[in-house]
């Protein structure tokens, strides 16, 4: 095997760990969020239960004779169930569901079309601090 072969052989193979990591945190941040919240929707008596994902352990507890201006919450922001917020001005997302940025990269590494890889010669890589 030559040394170009060698080289396209180790870039390709730290490219797919780069978009193997990156993946991982993506898919982490995705399962911790959730439903997202969403609204305003209205409820008027006699229109069917407001699904809450399991009405019998998180029932909807408002005055079913009135109309109801509603959104979709993080859980445990909710004021009538646990994840649905009656009323206008519900709460914003809790501080740990914001956006992460990456990790830093390893001294030597630098960033390509949003990839981490080695940084090519002559270039130093990121200034850490």
């Amino acid at each position: 095997m030559t040394t170009h072969n060698r080289r396209r052989t180790i870039a390709g193979a730290l490219m797919s760990a780069g978009l193997a990591v990156a993946g991982l945190g993506l898919s982490v941040g995705t399962a911790e969020a959730g439903t997202p919240p969403g609204g305003p929707f209205s409820w008027c008596p006699g229109d069917p239960p407001v699904e809450t994902g399991n009405k019998r352990v998180n029932p909807v507890r408002w005055d079913e004779g009135i109309c109801h201006e509603y959104w979709f919450v993080y859980h445990e922001q909710g004021n009538v169930a646990q994840n649905i917020w009656d009323g206008p001005n519900p709460p914003g997302p809790p501080p740990s569901m914001g956006f992460a940025p990456p990790p830093p990269l390893p001294p030597g590494w630098c960033w390509a079309m949003f990839l981490p890889g080695p940084c090519p010669p002559g270039v130093v890589g990121p200034r850490l601090g």
